[in-house]
């Protein structure tokens, strides 16, 4: 049995061999300070029997063949620990500018590298800070804990691994999941991805505390509902996949897309602004804007020179209530408080407004026509082969031709029936838009041009309300209510 302690500080001499042991029981080696090939070359020669004397003295990490490292040359090595690997979150690259020291970075390196080349316009679309996923959408990738392995020294003793340092990890909010057979981590709905005090989280609802300018970027929201609590400056973008609450204004040039519902306390100076939204809207004042609603629309305030569009119903009568210049096309009914001015401002309401039945009926009543006259021409040269057929003059040729023409016939028909269907049911659709109506809560200023359907008239004189507008026998009446 070797005495480790002795060995270590005298050596240990197996044959013509001094071996040397490290400090840290890690390695056995011996010295060939001078490079002598002879000492290789007898190294070599006893090998296998150095081999077997170090088995028989219980040595481990014996190496198959001596290895040399500058002076020394080692015949066995420990093995060290392996350390364990912490539990690690590797955020994908759309979401890595939410790590603040990187998002900061990215973000001026980006604007100076690229703000010489893009308009001032183009930079709203540079560091946006909202970023958001939609459902089921992967935020990062996930590096399960490796624990450690032990290793071992030249004597066969156990080497533990150090402890795994204490960490702050990234925790995961309850809208986010592991999916731990891909590693990765995703969404449980749509909304703003934030990383806060190392915690991951999905809010389907989200606040904007103040402007969106270009401390914000153009926004591109998913999720529940998003509410601004300040202004959308000059040529700015929201398009929201969710509710949008604005409680501020906002400047020319904006363009907001909503696919919910729509809150707003004023589209102002909006010359060059459009709004659409798919769901109601419910908007304080409104000037100058272009706007596509396909709900209905309340205004709470005034809608002045604008172009709109209203696929349901439209409701001014509260506050001010006015209406005036520009064109308003809505599909269900209107009821204004006060429409035109004094000035006779060229204003245009329309009720019972839709282009998507209107020009498709127009379309299938001129499809219907062309139709039936085709099939009297085809009638017409069947007649005439049924007339040859019987006098036996029909040619081989001309039957080809006449058994073609009752195809063609029959195909027609078949069109023709289905274009009647076609039309009988937008002709239903039509009738209601007929018996929309125009209600006037106070009163309607001479020049105004009101319309139902396809029936416009214009006001030749002011008239006080409350008056309702409606449309009979295709002229548009008026009566009084209560």
């Amino acid at each position: 049995m070797i005495d480790r302690k002795e060995a270590k500080q005298q050596g240990l001499w197996i044959g013509d061999f001094l071996l040397k042991i490290s400090p840290d029981d890690m390695l056995i080696y011996m010295e060939n300070e001078e490079g002598d090939p002879e000492f290789v070359k007898n190294l070599k020669e006893n090998w296998e029997y150095l081999k077997s004397r170090l088995q028989e003295e219980g040595i481990k990490g014996i190496l198959p063949e001596p290895e040399v490292i500058e002076d020394k040359i080692i015949v066995a090595k420990g093995t060290p620990p392996k350390p364990p690997i912490s539990e690690k979150y590797e955020l994908t690259e759309k979401f890595l500018p939410l790590l603040e020291e990187i998002g900061e970075r990215y973000c001026e390196k980006l604007i100076k590298s690229l703000e010489k080349e893009y308009s001032k316009e183009d930079l709203r679309e540079l560091c946006k800070k909202i970023i958001c996923a939609e459902k089921d959408e992967v935020i990062a990738k996930w590096f399960p804990a490796v624990p450690g392995v032990p290793g071992f020294n030249v004597w066969g003793e156990p080497l533990e691994p150090p402890k795994l340092k204490e960490e702050k990890t990234i925790s995961l909010g309850e809208n986010l999941y592991l999916d731990e057979k891909e590693h990765l981590v995703k969404t449980k709905v749509s909304g703003v991805v934030k990383f806060e005090n190392y915690k991951l989280e999905v809010y389907p609802e989200y606040e904007v505390k103040g402007d969106v300018d270009f401390s914000i970027g153009n926004i591109y929201f998913k999720g529940k509902k998003l509410t601004i609590k300040g202004d959308v400056k000059f040529g700015f973008k929201i398009i929201s996949k969710g509710d949008l609450i604005l409680e501020g204004c906002t400047e020319n040039k904006v363009y907001i897309e909503v696919k919910g519902n729509f809150v707003c306390k004023g589209i102002i100076r909006g010359e060059r602004t459009v709004v659409k939204v798919e769901g109601d809207a419910e908007i304080k004042g409104i000037e100058y804007a272009q706007l596509d609603i396909k709900g209905n629309l309340k205004i709470k305030d005034y809608l002045i020179f604008s172009n709109t569009f209203v696929n349901g119903d439209l409701e001014a009568i509260s506050g001010k209530g006015i209406v005036y210049g520009g064109e308003v096309k809505v599909s269900g009914n209107a009821e204004v408080k006060i429409l035109g001015n004094e000035s006779q401002t060229a204003t245009k309401l329309l009720a019972g407004y839709n282009p998507d039945l209107i020009e498709p009926y127009l379309s299938l009543v001129q499809k219907k026509l062309i139709l039936k006259e085709n099939l009297m021409k085809i009638s017409y040269g069947i007649m005439l082969g049924e007339r040859l057929k019987e006098e036996g003059r029909m040619s081989p040729e001309k039957e080809k031709i006449w058994l073609k023409l009752r195809e063609e016939y029959e195909k027609a028909v078949n069109e023709l029936n289905s274009v009647r269907e076609q039309i009988q049911e937008l002709e239903k659709k039509i009738k209601e838009l007929k018996i929309r109506t125009i209600r006037i809560k106070e009163k309607v200023f001479p020049g105004v041009t009101l319309g139902i359907f396809e029936i416009s008239m214009v006001i030749p004189e002011e008239k006080r309300g409350p008056l309702e507008f409606y449309l009979e026998a295709d002229v548009i009446q008026f009566r009084e209510i209560s």
